[in-house]
């Protein structure tokens, strides 16, 4: 999440070409720092109203943990930038398994562990867009995220993240996800991007959210 604390701020772009993935980390010149395997599950109403007011609940299992987050609409703040509300918890594991189930409400889940008022105008768009009706499982996808800590040519630290992606039916997207500390180094990050996907063979090309593509595959967007 960004500096500000309810804001995120993110880079994404698809990686294209055989072992993609690997090159780009080699052309980094810094070592996988972590790597985490995650299983990520959506939320929304029978009828995709939040995802038609553009907003994403999920749950995320990562190495033992479960995670709860809430997204707004985004904005544009670079060629492939986006800047987004968002809300994030870690949870129980009984709570995240009830939630599964379908005995918790995720968003609520989330609001009485993130009581920053901050977090108000994402609530009342939530609770806009479901308009009363009832969250429930959709399903997700699991993807490995190798995690490798960079620095800017002017010493700004970074954390670019390299994700492999199965969604149902078998699509497997490679991406690149850069969360930046605050909006205005969004060009000076995509220039730099773009100049290690050159040195190291490969093509980057324009991203969906990763919630967008997994209810194309399952035919419900």
């Amino acid at each position: 999440m960004s500096s500000d604390g309810h804001r995120e701020v993110e880079l994404k772009r698809l990686l294209v070409g055989a072992n993609a993935g690997d090159r780009l980390i080699a052309a980094l010149g810094a070592g996988v720092r972590e790597e985490k395997a995650q299983r990520n599950r959506f939320f929304d109403t029978d009828d995709r109203r939040l995802g038609r007011a553009r907003y994403a609940v999920r749950l995320r299992f990562e190495d033992q943990r479960a995670i709860v987050t809430a997204k707004g609409p985004s904005r544009a703040v670079g060629g492939s930038t986006a800047s987004r509300e968002e809300a994030e918890s870690e949870v129980e594991s009984l709570e995240a398994e009830a939630v599964v189930r379908g005995e918790l409400d995720p968003v609520e889940v989330l609001r009485r562990r993130v009581s920053d008022p901050a977090f108000a105008a994402l609530w009342r768009g939530l609770e806009t867009a479901r308009a009363g009706a009832a969250l429930r499982d959709w399903g997700g996808f699991d993807n490995v995220r190798r995690v490798v800590p960079v620095a800017l040519p002017g010493g700004e630290p970074l954390l670019v993240e390299v994700d492999r992606t199965v969604f149902p039916g078998g699509r497997i997207d490679e991406e690149v996800e850069i969360e930046l500390p605050r909006e205005e180094l969004a060009g000076e990050v995509e220039v730099w991007l773009e100049a290690r996907a050159r040195a190291a063979g490969i093509e980057t090309r324009a991203s969906t959210p990763k919630v967008a593509r997994f209810f194309a595959a399952l035919g419900a967007d």
